[in-house]
């Protein structure tokens, strides 16, 4: 007896229905089982850590990033200016009052330019009650720390000289947020030697499960876009990167005035090498290993042969020297065509000048006027641009 066709047909898609679906559903499980996990972001994630005041005010900004093998802890004025949600610029710790912590992390990034893709804010409370569950945090200094602790009534003027101060969690907290007063060593050097001893007693020296169970009674309090689990494996890198592996930086900045009024910058040149030789592992090489192009993009007379003899003098290798498609170029520009440690050493190399590191997939049609020109062998291209100055 036959069956009915039809039924057979319904069955067969059905089934395959019934397949599709089931596949669908293990993709889904086992591509979002990490979706967010810190380690899973690649070989290298960065996470903002702010210290908040509990009324809106920011504290501290750290950049954290992390690998299975180093810690970079980058610290970050939070009077540093950044470019805002909007599109204006205002301080990291307007940022941070005005729209909360996952603007501030996307206007780091943008400061850097690099990927933060998370943040965890912690208040003074929850950060004293950890230092105060192990017993206190012993800080070693090299200079003098010299702040008023805001926390007492009248500000109490603290003087602590070079060498270990062990400290309750409340005393920590004043001072890593307190402001300096004349002879201090510097509110982010404060901050560092306090990080730097919170991973070593806070962390490896206490066993993975007081730290798990710390961040399980931590989390609640906590503003994050991060997992408890994602907090277990930032633990678990910190517990085992030995301290050899664990570097402290501070974001160099400068106080320049625009409009008139005094503004915190970052100074572009140092921190543009920080980011390339500690956050995106470039090796940075020597000049000698560093063959360039260069090509006037201003119309300047000469502009091409003298920067090209700038370079010479530094030691670089100059392929080739003629004129770009364009004299309208604004501001200058590298274009990487094989390591983009290279461009960093050229960049290092110039004065002071705007010059923007690209590759010739996102400056297609300026490369593509110039790629016949040169020769094989080029790491760089360097077109100077409208305001490129060599003293």
């Amino acid at each position: 007896m036959r069956g009915n066709p039809v039924r057979k047909q319904v069955l067969v898609i059905a089934t395959a229905a019934l397949v599709i679906a089931a596949g669908a559903a293990a993709w889904y499980v086992m591509t979002q089982r990490h979706v967010g996990s810190i380690l899973a972001q690649g070989e290298r994630t960065n996470l903002l850590l702010i210290g908040h005041d509990g009324s809106g005010g920011s504290d501290a900004l750290t950049l954290l990033s992390l690998s299975d093998e180093d810690l970079v802890f980058v610290s970050v004025p939070i009077d540093v200016r950044v470019k805002g949600p909007g599109g204006d610029l205002a301080s990291a710790a307007a940022v941070f009052s005005q729209s909360g912590p996952s603007p501030t992390a996307r206007a780091i990034a943008d400061l850097l330019g690099i990927d933060v893709p998370f943040f965890l804010s912690v208040g003074r409370g929850t950060l004293a009650n950890w230092i105060d569950s192990f017993g206190g945090v012993a800080v070693e200094l090299e200079e003098n720390a010299i702040y008023a602790d805001a926390s007492a009534d009248p500000p109490l003027r603290v003087e602590i000289r070079p060498g270990e101060r062990v400290m309750d969690g409340s005393e920590a907290i004043a001072f890593s947020v307190s402001l300096s007063l004349p002879g201090d060593s510097g509110l982010l050097t404060r901050q560092q030697a306090l990080l730097r001893s919170l991973v070593s007693q806070g962390v490896r020296d206490r066993s993975v499960r007081d730290l798990r169970a710390a961040a399980r009674g931590a989390f609640p309090s906590l503003e994050t876009n991060c997992t408890l689990e994602d907090l277990f494996q930032v633990l678990g890198v910190l517990h085992e990167v030995p301290a050899d592996g664990v570097r402290t930086i501070v974001l160099p900045t400068e106080t320049v005035l625009a409009d008139g009024e005094p503004v915190v910058e970052p100074r572009i040149v140092e921190t543009e090498r920080i980011v390339a030789s500690s956050l995106k592992g470039l090796d940075l090489l020597t000049p000698d290993e560093v063959n360039i192009a260069v090509f006037n993009g201003n119309g300047i007379r000469e502009m091409a042969s003298r920067t090209a003899e700038y370079l010479r003098a530094r030691g670089f290798s100059i392929t080739r020297i003629g004129n770009a498609d364009s004299f309208e170029y604004s501001p200058s520009y590298i274009v990487v065509l094989t390591d983009e440690a290279k461009a960093w050493v050229l960049r290092d190399a110039l004065p002071p000048n705007e010059i923007r590191i690209v590759f010739p997939e996102t400056f297609e049609a300026s490369y593509a006027a110039l790629r016949d020109y040169v020769p094989v062998g080029t790491d760089l291209l360097l077109i100077a641009g409208i305001g490129m100055e060599l003293e």
